[in-house]
């Protein structure tokens, strides 16, 4: 720890002194709820201990970095202020390449850590993936070149390493995709790497500039000036996060939601169903507290389909509760309970499905409605319910996919 930048050190600690100590952080963190977390106790600590030992007392990596906390922050504004995400964002960072922080980072992480791998595989100039397979023998028409582009993410991975799973990731580029050419729009498809929203989150910042550096170059040198993202982490991470690393940044980033309200795609699609669908939708941490508050784009796409009716959930938008798990990170028996809550919530609605924006809360709410271990009043549940990737849900509507 001794060759930190004493400039990353002062960042931390100004937003550190924003603090004085009214516990709404405390009173609105999940991880707070149950025991497991505490960001007051971490800002308090900062300001009156050494670094080196607020890491060994506190955990950074549990942190959801879901944004409640700084949402209900009364010294919290859109720049200054304790912005609690981003100081954990920081503070990982200088831990990432701490060995004494090594068995921690472990311990959170999921899936035997295979995604922050995959990234660091991609990341080398050398090894151009192939994520476009799904493309072939479709009817979907892409180009190379040109000022409107989608970005397809890490959706064709998911489809591989979860094979195990009934959740059709490619269902949603091909939805977008497919919508896009009913209005006469051909994007820009090209084998991107990994956005690296991951890799930042998990404080690994030269490998997300790595990744960050190759997508821009890509889009600019094929003409892009507009991408469309149907992720809510890629959405955060080209708007919010790219831009503080690359240099004349100067892309439009925009969510699908957003774009096909602004081109009344839908409006000429005719959509076949007879029958009343009653949907819910999950606001995701990337998309909504930590994207900007992209609240009502989704749901008014939602209110464009004839038969689909949305029925809200007690915690929406602002107070949207977290799936649980942020980078893959921080999926345990712990974290289990906020999925149990917001499936039951969803549940009280009378919805027939969950509408999410998000891979990582589609992954992780599927995952806990086919667990083994449900007591058997519950193993009715995925009957009950049925959890569905916001674009795919439409695409399904229209026989796209």
């Amino acid at each position: 720890m001794n060759n930190i930048s004493g400039d990353k050190i002062k960042n931390i600690i100004a937003m550190a002194n924003y603090c004085y100590s009214c516990n709404r952080c405390v009173n609105v963190c999940p991880l707070s709820h149950i025991d497991v977390f505490y960001p007051q106790k971490l800002v308090v600590d900062l300001l009156f201990s050494p670094l080196k030992e607020v890491l060994e007392n506190h955990n950074i990596w549990d942190c959801l970095t879901c944004g409640q906390c700084t949402n209900y922050c009364p010294m919290t504004q859109e720049r200054v202020g304790v912005r609690f995400p981003e100081l954990i964002l920081e503070l990982r960072k200088l831990a990432f390449n701490d060995i004494t922080q090594l068995d921690k980072i472990i311990q959170c992480e999921t899936h035997d850590e295979i995604f922050p791998l995959i990234s660091k595989i991609m990341s080398d100039d050398n090894l151009h993936p192939n994520k476009l397979e799904f493309l072939e023998k479709t009817s979907l028409k892409t180009i190379n070149s040109g000022e409107i582009a989608y970005f397809v993410g890490c959706l064709p991975l998911m489809e591989t390493i979860f094979y195990k799973s009934d959740i059709k990731y490619i269902n949603t580029p091909k939805t977008i995709i497919g919508l896009l050419n009913e209005a006469n729009i051909v994007p820009v498809v090209l084998n991107e790497k990994c956005c690296g929203h991951d890799t930042l989150w998990r404080g690994d910042i030269n490998t997300f500039k790595k990744l960050a550096e190759y997508n821009v170059k890509l889009y600019r040198d094929a003409g892009v000036k507009t991408i469309i993202l149907g992720c809510a982490e890629g959405y955060r991470t080209w708007k919010f996060d790219y831009p503080k690393i690359i240099k004349d940044y100067d892309f439009k980033i925009i969510h699908f939601s957003e774009f096909f309200l602004k081109e009344k795609i839908l409006d000429n699609v005719r959509f076949p169903q007879e029958t009343k669908i009653k949907v819910t939708y999950h606001d995701a941490c990337r998309l909504g507290r930590l994207g900007g508050k992209l609240y009502d784009a989704p749901r008014e796409l939602l209110k464009q389909i004839p038969g689909v009716e949305l029925i809200e959930m007690e915690n929406i938008r602002d107070d949207a509760n977290c799936c649980g798990v942020s980078a893959f990170m921080g999926c345990n028996e712990s974290t289990r309970i906020f999925r149990q809550n917001r499936i039951n919530e969803a549940l009280e609605t009378g919805a027939e499905y969950l509408l999410v924006p998000c891979p990582k809360c589609l992954t992780h709410f599927d995952c806990y409605l086919n667990e083994p271990s449900l007591e058997d009043d519950n193993k009715n549940l995925i009957n009950k319910i049925k959890v569905v990737d916001l674009a795919s849900f439409i695409g399904e509507l229209l026989f796209l996919v």
